[in-house]
């Protein structure tokens, strides 16, 4: 019996052995190796669908003129914008909306796997025949739907600088990226230097001539002549928000696309001050005799060289408007 036993318990480590020779080793799972390039972060009907619902919102808000119908999907400096176009239009400014088209002539898709997205959008020209737009909408996480942040309309004669097809996506460029002649960041301080400063910035010739700087200095001098001697006009610049939206350009420069509050200060000794529409509407009065402050969102658009080249930075476009005036 115990002989049988033996010989039972010999054949089963046998087999055992057996089995353990001829079992492979379990395979070890291979993950799929990450792209060398981040693949784009929408096809042609998601951008269709995002302009879509976000015009269709705007055309609702501005039935009844109303800015909380906003918050949908417009939100940033271009609700503010939106918000001050309807106390113009509701004291009869009709022109006072911007048009906003829904159809995209070109579109700066982002090729990302990270959050916030930049989408950035060039709309067809609108049907009042004035430049087309260029549109920036963000999506702040994964489950949040993209909203307009800001427009800048571009200006006259604006070439558009090359970006890759919307199927293959521009890189995010870091606020801090030295991989461009300035950095995003920098863009938007040395400007608001130069909007201070003028020629006497050390930052003037970094970046070409452009309508903004000329309108604002225009306003500026007009304001300084019409108060005269007996008053005085003042101005400040500061960046508003985290910092600029900025997508990479086919030939390793940028867009980037930031907000700057000019805020114009005016005082009066012993005078009267008559204000055009636009500010009135904002004021609910049409002059003052003691002070005045106008507070203006300045969305700017910036071409950007790449790293090494010596060419000047270029403002394509501009969105300058009044969003609140105070005063008496």
């Amino acid at each position: 019996m115990r002989r049988t036993r033996a010989r039972a318990l010999a054949w089963a480590v046998v087999m055992t052995l057996g089995l353990a020779a001829c079992s492979s080793a379990l395979p070890t799972p291979q993950p799929e190796a990450l792209p060398a390039v981040a693949p784009a972060a929408l096809v042609d009907s998601q951008v269709s669908r995002i302009l879509g619902e976000v015009t269709s919102v705007l055309a609702e808000a501005d039935e009844s003129q109303s800015a909380d119908a906003l918050g949908a999907r417009i939100s940033s400096t271009a609700k503010e914008i939106r918000a001050a176009q309807y106390v113009q239009a509701a004291a009869g400014a009709t022109e006072a909306l911007t048009e906003i088209p829904a159809t995209p002539q070109t579109v700066i898709a982002p090729a990302t796997t990270r959050w916030p997205r930049t989408l950035m959008v060039v709309t067809t020209a609108p049907e009042d025949l004035r430049a087309p737009l260029l549109l920036t909408l963000v999506q702040s996480s994964p489950r949040a739907r993209y909203k307009l942040m800001s427009w800048v309309r571009l200006f006259p004669g604006t070439q558009m600088p090359a970006t890759a097809q919307p199927s293959i996506g521009s890189s995010p460029v870091d606020r801090e990226s030295q991989d461009v002649a300035t950095s995003p960041a920098d863009v938007l301080a040395h400007y608001v230097d130069v909007l201070g400063n003028g020629s006497d910035s050390e930052f003037d010739e970094t970046f070409a001539a452009d309508p903004l700087r000329e309108r604002i200095a225009q306003q500026r001098a007009g304001w300084t002549e019409a108060v005269g001697a007996q008053g005085s006009v003042a101005e400040t610049y500061e960046i508003l928000g985290k910092g600029p939206s900025s997508l990479a350009t086919a030939d390793g420069g940028a867009i980037v696309v930031g907000t700057v509050r000019t805020v114009t200060t005016i005082s009066l000794v012993d005078s009267t001050l008559t204000i055009g529409d636009q500010t009135a509407a904002l004021l609910g009065a049409s002059t003052v005799s003691s002070s005045l402050v106008i507070s203006w969102d300045s969305v700017i658009a910036f071409s950007v060289p790449p790293a090494g080249s010596t060419d000047p930075i270029v403002v394509l476009g501009a969105e300058h408007a009044p969003v609140s005036v105070t005063g008496s």
